[in-house]
């Protein structure tokens, strides 16, 4: 058994196995340009917005939903689409468009003193990793039906929506902050979250079994 400290984000304590989120996108064979590349990005901002929605119904307040409208709003931006389409026009392939317009605001929110915007860098990437996914068609179904921890490098609002909700009973993060919209939403969640564990989240292994407390801070590995 072995037990180390990071910062309770919202309160309660949850037990159950380890299961470790990994952001695998896969390889992309297939490049798009030019007409092709604009066609195509139209029909992935539907299905992304399409998504979106979804997600807004499984919310239970409204806090929660205005963080996913603010992700609508920025794939309805018209400066957005200009921006991707200016890559497109430069000669870059979708998918190499999309990840330029992205490193862009991910770097001016990052950059922000204000610890609450620059918060928001993370949703500006999710808002971008959305339309990747899109393009890649690695959209997968997470299907777990015993009582787990989430393990994640950061939290991002959706991650928590990947996963059933019935069976999630606490989240253990590498960085995050308390203003994070994942922090926010698992809080509403009434889900136990530490952040900022740092390198110690290398000792957690899959199906270890935790108990994560959300108030101290403190996380437990019972099996190794």
């Amino acid at each position: 058994m072995l037990s180390f400290q990071g910062v309770g984000a919202t309160s309660g304590k949850g037990s159950g196995i380890a299961v470790i989120h990994r952001k695998n996108y896969g390889k992309l064979h297939d490049k798009y340009y030019a007409d092709e590349a604009k066609d195509l990005f139209f029909e992935i901002k539907e299905l992304a917005l399409s998504e979106i929605e979804g997600l807004c119904s499984l919310c239970h307040s409204d806090e929660e939903r205005d963080i996913f409208k603010a992700h609508q709003l920025m794939l309805l931006d018209e400066e957005v689409d200009k921006l991707i389409f200016q890559e497109i026009e430069s000669g870059e392939d979708l998918l190499k468009a999309i990840k330029n317009v992205q490193a862009n605001f991910f770097s001016q929110f990052q950059a922000m003193e204000n610890e609450v915007f620059s918060s928001k860098a993370l949703d500006v990437q999710e808002v971008f990793d959305r339309l990747i996914d899109k393009i890649k068609k690695q959209d997968k179904f997470k299907t777990i039906n015993k009582n787990f921890i989430l393990i994640c490098e950061e939290l991002l609002p959706t991650t928590i929506f990947d996963y059933p909700l019935e069976h999630l009973k606490g989240i253990v993060v590498k960085k995050g902050t308390f203003f994070s919209h994942g922090v926010i939403i698992a809080k509403s969640k009434m889900i136990p979250v530490v952040i900022g564990v740092g390198a110690d989240i290398a000792k957690i292994r899959a199906n270890d079994y935790l108990v994560v407390d959300g108030t101290t801070g403190k996380v437990v590995v019972i099996s190794e």
